[in-house]
């Protein structure tokens, strides 16, 4: 796995339009989104890989009712605007409504059979990832019922299998493939932690134990990795809630124990599906009746 270094991602606020060689409906312009796992990916691809990536994931002759359907069914009616934050939040913009977004990426893709650029690759990213949270409003509000957030979700996947990814994420992302945690935390590491807080919380609270391992126990917890890494107090006032509540409780000590899933924000597939059954497999083994999440 190649190292990822920590940088600096900065917005540069110049105006940006979107590939030239493209109809001139779909030129818009931008501020410009500087991040290297945007910029330094896209110099690597070549027309011939985007093209059997895009396919691949598309696979029309498989998936065709999932893809066209909404291409041929919205009626373009901006129901879905209203539910975007990114559309009111920037003076209701066009170019920002769910439906313009899906018209500039996914749609786009598929009329052109894939054949397109990496510069136009990087608009996509840059869309798809700074422009959609994929929070489903947008689905919702729909009076067809159109599922554009899993439309917007393939176009992240696409661009997870060429590579084009916020540098942050994949990051995390990379950390979670090989230690089931967003940051890179080691099993001894997070052990260590846990014995380190319950010993420091015991100073004020005597008889409080944060139990690691406890077979049976009603309830697993399961934290947010930034919590045992720069959020401490987070694991020490769960701690303190499940003693205080008389709660048969406990911590895993294998790996699986992240709540977080970044590898689903960028349609990891593999990944996501390892970090979920990793906390089952530690419930399972431990035979607890709950898994309680942060959140």
């Amino acid at each position: 796995m190649a190292e990822v270094k920590a940088v600096e991602v900065k917005e540069v606020i110049t105006e940006e339009v979107l590939e030239p060689s493209l109809d001139k409906e779909l030129r818009i312009k931008r501020k410009k989104v500087v991040d290297p796992g945007f910029d330094e990916t896209i110099k690597k691809l070549t027309p011939e890989k985007i093209e059997k990536t895009i396919n691949a994931v598309l696979n029309l002759r498989k998936t065709a009712a999932r893809f066209l359907a909404p291409l041929e069914t919205c009626i373009h009616c901006a129901l879905c605007s209203d539910a975007c934050q990114y559309y009111i939040s920037h003076d209701k913009d066009p170019t920002y409504s769910p439906a313009s977004k899906l018209r500039l990426t996914l749609w786009e893709m598929i009329r052109r059979k894939g054949k397109v650029s990496p510069e136009f690759i990087k608009q996509c990213a840059r869309i798809a990832f700074t422009e959609c949270n994929i929070c489903h409003r947008c689905s919702i509000y729909c009076p067809f019922g159109l599922d554009i957030t899993y439309q917007i979700g393939m176009v992240r996947r696409i661009l997870f299998l060429l590579g084009v990814v916020p540098h942050n994420i994949l990051d995390q992302d990379n950390s979670q493939s090989a230690t089931l945690n967003q940051l890179w935390i080691s099993q001894a590491d997070w052990i260590d932690t846990i014995q380190w807080l319950e010993d420091e919380t015991r100073l004020e609270y005597k008889n409080l134990r944060f139990p690691i391992e406890k077979e049976g126990a009603e309830v697993m917890w399961a934290p947010l990795g930034t919590e045992p890494k720069i959020a401490t107090y987070h694991v020490v006032r769960t701690g303190i809630i499940m003693n205080v509540a008389g709660i048969d409780w406990t911590v895993p000590s294998k790996d699986g124990w992240d709540s977080v899933n970044m590898a689903m924000f960028i349609r990891d597939f593999e990944t996501m599906q390892r970090v979920v059954l990793g906390l089952y497999e530690n419930c399972l083994r431990l035979k607890v009746k709950r898994l309680v999440l942060t959140e």
